[in-house]
C-alpha cells in the first residue's frame, strides 16, 4: 500500500471495518473465506495494534473489508432517472453482427 507504513495498515482496516459497519466477528468470517488462517483473538490483537499480520493476511483484510465497504455504498447510490444511452434497437443490433460475420 503506497504512502502507508506496514505497522499503520492496521489502523485503516479498523477504520474501514467501523465505516462498513461489520463486526470484528464479521470481518473475520470475511478474511478466513479468503483464505486466511488466523484466529478471530488474533484478528482482534491485529486491529488494535498489539499483533503482526502477513502481508498475505494484511492484504486479505483489505479484500474482506473493501468488498463490505463495496457492498455498503454499492447500496447507497442513486440510480439515474433516465438511461445514459438510448437502448440499440434489437434489429441494428442483428445487422452488425450480420455485417461482422459476413465480412467484406
Amino acid at each position: 500500500m503506497t504512502g502507508v507504513a506496514n505497522e499503520d495498515r492496521h489502523e485503516l482496516v479498523e477504520a474501514a471495518r467501523k465505516r462498513a459497519e461489520l463486526t470484528v466477528s464479521e470481518l473475520w468470517l470475511r478474511y478466513v473465506a479468503l483464505g486466511g488462517d488466523a484466529d478471530l483473538l488474533d484478528l482482534d490483537g491485529y486491529l488494535a495494534g498489539l499483533l503482526p499480520f502477513s502481508s498475505f493476511d494484511q492484504d486479505a483484510l483489505a479484500v474482506a473489508v473493501n468488498e463490505a465497504l463495496e457492498e455498503v455504498f454499492r447500496a447507497a447510490r442513486v440510480p439515474l432517472a433516465t438511461c445514459v444511452r438510448p437502448p440499440v434497437p434489437r434489429t441494428a443490433l442483428r445487422d452488425v453482427i450480420a455485417e461482422i460475420l459476413d465480412g467484406p
